[in-house]
């Protein structure tokens, strides 16, 4: 009984999240990969004409941040986010009908609106909701979900479109993410005056921290004060960084002239480094500060993408090096809210955070097809490896300043 009573529903929010995560959060990303060459053929459309679909999601996503963070302050969350779970599971279905690669444009457009409600920005307000204690370690273990669902849908598609075809495959996993998402996100996510109970960590602090719980600046203030743009730095340096991970399969198979099984490898490794940083990060902030989070990203970064750079003359070293990068991969999915909450506090975060991150999200979509100029014109991407590692440099000085202007702030 005691243990009953103790019991926060903090936790059947995570364990909801976790399960959002494992059904849209992990489909959307999966929706063309595997897709591509069968689409292509089928449609007798280019690849670029197909993929474009990818960045028409980024852009309606980038957009609606702001949209999404006011609205889930106000309305019922779980009603909100299961409704935006159904118009992906929509958007996503829809695909699988597409007779004109237009028409799969429409379908982006719909999953860019449906997911700028249950992605990088309501997912940490949400977090921050509940969690006074561990929030580091509970976003991690949110995001390596996502970066788990991402890889078995990978998986799973690549199975799927052999023997049922690609127009099937789409509603299968359509299907697939309604079931283990939608029943979480409109039975069991709410808010802690929905739910009647207070956020995990309140009770221990209350008495210390009963003024810093809400302590933060608002989103006017926030933006007339030099921490905000240290922080939203941070954010850009990190959101640009993510663009060079996603080349990590083409370095291996254009630049090292390995094959494209080798290439895939590769990223599998980082996708399993990715998933270790995610909790990693969140243990060590909550551990011993945003700091030493942000000073392990840089050290991960710096001997990872050193090492990439070698492999250009040892390729051997391609397999680690892919490794390593994914332990310092996660700063823009983890790190970057951390420290804007840990610098510019809670009491206006998701107003602060959607406007962060409706800049970035543009920054990182324009920065994904600008990283393959460095390729394109100077035949390597070493140039975008050392940009990289001169991002998280930089991320970490700035960062250093920013939480020093953050505890002046308190």
């Amino acid at each position: 009984m005691t243990r009953l009573k103790n019991f926060s529903y903090a936790w059947v929010v995570f364990i909801s999240l976790i399960f959002l995560k494992l059904g849209v959060g992990g489909a959307i990303y999966g929706i063309t990969g595997n897709f591509v060459a069968p689409v292509v053929r089928e449609l007798g459309c280019t690849v670029s004409q197909f993929t474009m679909v990818v960045s028409i999601q980024a852009a309606v996503m980038a957009f609606m941040y702001t949209t999404a963070a006011r609205v889930i302050k106000k309305k019922k969350i779980g009603r909100v986010m299961g409704l935006a779970t159904l118009v992906q599971v929509l958007g996503v279905a829809w695909m699988g009908t597409c007779q004109r690669v237009e028409l799969f444009y429409l379908s982006g457009i719909v999953i860019g609106v449906g997911a700028s409600f249950t992605s990088f920005v309501t997912i940490p307000i949400v977090v921050d909701m509940w969690f006074q204690k561990q929030a580091g370690l509970v976003l991690g273990l949110i995001v390596a979900a996502e970066n788990i669902a991402t890889i078995l849908y990978s998986l799973l598609t690549a199975e799927l479109i052999v023997r049922c075809g690609w127009r099937l495959t789409y509603m299968l996993i359509a299907a697939i993410s309604l079931f283990l998402s939608a029943p979480a996100a409109f039975f069991f996510i709410k808010t802690p005056g929905e739910a009647g109970c207070p956020p995990y960590g309140a009770e221990t602090q209350e008495k210390e921290k009963k003024a810093e719980s809400v302590w933060g600046l608002t989103k006017n203030k926030a933006v007339r004060n030099p921490a905000f743009y240290l922080v939203w730095i941070i954010g850009m340096c990190y959101s640009i960084s993510y663009s060079v991970q996603q080349y990590i399969a083409a370095f291996a198979t254009m630049e090292l002239r390995q094959s494209i099984a080798y290439g895939a490898r590769a990223a599998a490794y980082m996708s399993f480094g990715f998933i270790i940083s995610s909790m990693m990060l969140g243990f060590i902030n909550d551990r011993f500060g945003a700091k030493a989070g942000l000073g392990y990203g840089a050290m991960c970064i710096l001997l990872g993408y050193g090492l990439m750079a070698l492999s250009i003359r040892v390729p051997s070293l391609c397999i680690l090096a892919a490794l390593i990068v994914g332990f310092g991969g996660s700063m823009y999915t983890v790190q970057c809210p951390l420290i804007t909450r840990m610098v510019l506090g809670s009491r206006d975060y998701s107003s602060i955070w959607s406007f962060m991150m409706m800049g970035n999200s543009m920054i990182g979509a324009l920065s994904f097809s600008l990283v393959g100029l460095f390729y394109d014109w100077g035949g390597s991407y070493r140039g975008a490896f050392f940009m990289a590692i001169s991002l998280y440099i930089i991320a970490f000085i700035v960062g250093t300043a920013a939480i020093r202007m953050g505890k002046r702030l308190r």
